[in-house]
């Protein structure tokens, strides 16, 4: 007999991890077993809700700008698994513009904490049907364009752990992972869990965490938050994505935490393409190539790397950095730290021999614990967003000269992470405690630019 699930959401005692994101605690799961020998329940009790957020944290957004994917992280164990569903942002952005013109969408009513913004019941603005179930504790997913229309969800699942990935069919809009029609969760066949599904090599390592992908080379690269490990996956589009390779060691510990991989980001360039990682225990960013031999699998080579060395103590050096976000040419890298709690704005163009110079050209601070960063020009140039996941707040970062903090934006508790829909001028904002997500207006001619003005999913 199943065990039934515990109402613990407003009970239990969140510990936060040092990715910011809070899973269940070892008093409430005793808790959950001890009331688990008064009741049981069944499949459906424990399934989770299609077309409703759960603990959001990763974003994703078709290259079109016309779909959201929104991860639900399932973190307070309250259903079997987490999800991701599919949302219409067409539909978004007309309940937006409606609302900036004085009408309000039937599905949604004024939000009392947020004048001007409009608070939205989820279901209308997800794509029927669309949404697949995947393991506990995600945190990130990323999108690979296969072409026409068609894309690949590459998704490091913690709890698995595994790299799940995902098919979108752009004619049926649907996902897709093998567990069959009815929001069926994704089969064993598109969970890749040990090298090269070869029986003699090691199985992934554990906290998958953040992913890059290059649609072009059809690879990923994957970090692990608690080894100092990345993994990099073959993600043929016309083939089966496996994981190809893994290098250990990148990173070393210090005195408060084991070795740790967060951010990742590649400077996609044709041949030349380099993925910049970063770690949580040390201030080193390592550059990573993927090679290819004939008849063989890709590997990664580790290159050169570089010191985060223009701001920080004494010694001028900052830590804990996490995220890492290229401009559109790829010559400029954006880096946010959590000590000391800033946003480093890197000169990644090349030099004669091909190599990036890696120049500091400026840094504004930020808030403290800063969970994600994203880069987004609405109208008015490029603009970095980082959200603060203790504040709850975006901080608006404008590069130009030095850089400085042009505006801060209040979202909700526990933002996590952002995606922008450039040319629907509106960036998506992903609140962990609140089982939603904000959407921040973009538009400089509007009267509501850099104010949330829609919430997608009733905050609990």
């Amino acid at each position: 007999m199943t065990p039934c699930p515990c109402p613990i959401r407003a009970t239990h005692e969140r510990l936060p991890q040092s990715n910011g994101i809070a899973m269940i605690s070892r008093v409430s799961a005793v808790a959950c077993v001890i009331s688990a020998a008064a009741c049981t329940a069944s499949s459906e009790d424990v399934r989770p809700p299609e077309a409703e957020l759960f603990f959001p944290t990763g974003l994703a957004m078709s290259p079109d700008d016309r779909v959201l994917f929104a991860l639900s992280a399932n973190s307070d164990l309250r259903y079997d698994s987490g999800t991701i569903n599919a949302i219409d942002v067409e539909l978004v952005h007309a309940a937006v513009l409606a609302a900036r013109g004085g009408t309000t969408d039937p599905a949604c009513t004024s939000d009392l904490d947020t004048p001007g913004a409009i608070e939205c019941d989820e279901a209308p603005f997800t794509i029927g049907g669309a949404g697949v179930r995947v393991g506990n504790f995600a945190s990130s997913l990323a999108v690979q364009d296969k072409s026409g229309g068609n894309l690949r969800l590459l998704v490091p699942v913690r709890g698995d752990p595994s790299v799940t990935w995902i098919e979108w069919d752009a004619a049926s809009r649907q996902l897709s992972c093998g567990g069959g029609a009815g929001f069926e969760l994704c089969s064993d066949e598109h969970r890749l869990t040990r090298m090269r599904e070869d029986g003699d090599l090691p199985e992934l390592a554990d906290e998958p965490y953040d992913i890059a992908v290059d649609s072009v080379a059809e690879v990923a690269v994957v970090t692990h938050l608690r080894s100092g490990t990345a993994t990099l996956v073959h993600s043929p589009a016309a083939g089966t994505p496996v994981l190809a390779d893994a290098l250990g060691g990148l990173f070393a510990g210090n005195t408060n935490a084991l070795p740790g991989a967060t951010g990742v980001a590649g400077r996609l360039d044709g041949d030349r393409n380099i993925f910049y990682v970063q770690s949580r225990t040390e201030d080193r960013i390592q550059m990573l190539t993927v090679a290819h031999q004939d008849g063989s699998l890709p590997f990664l080579v580790p290159s050169s790397y570089f010191f985060l060395n223009g701001v920080g103590g004494a010694g001028g050096a900052s830590s804990d950095s996490r995220g890492v976000v290229f401009d559109a040419t790829g010559d400029r890298a954006y880096m946010i730290n959590r000590s000391p709690p800033s946003l480093m704005i890197y000169d990644t163009s090349l030099d004669p021999s091909g190599v990036p110079y890696n120049r500091l050209a400026g840094v504004s601070d930020v808030c403290r614990e800063a969970s994600s960063l994203a880069v987004a020009d609405g109208g008015i140039g490029e603009r970095a967003f980082v959200s603060c996941f203790n504040s709850g707040e975006v901080y608006v970062i404008d590069p130009r000269g030095a850089s400085s903090v042009e505006s801060v934006i209040s979202v909700g508790r526990a933002p996590f992470a952002m995606v922008a829909a450039e040319s629907r001028q509106l960036l998506f904002v992903s609140t962990f405690l609140e089982d939603s997500v904000a959407v921040i207006d973009l538009d400089p001619t509007s009267s509501t630019f850099y104010r949330v003005v829609m919430r997608i999913g009733v905050r609990s």
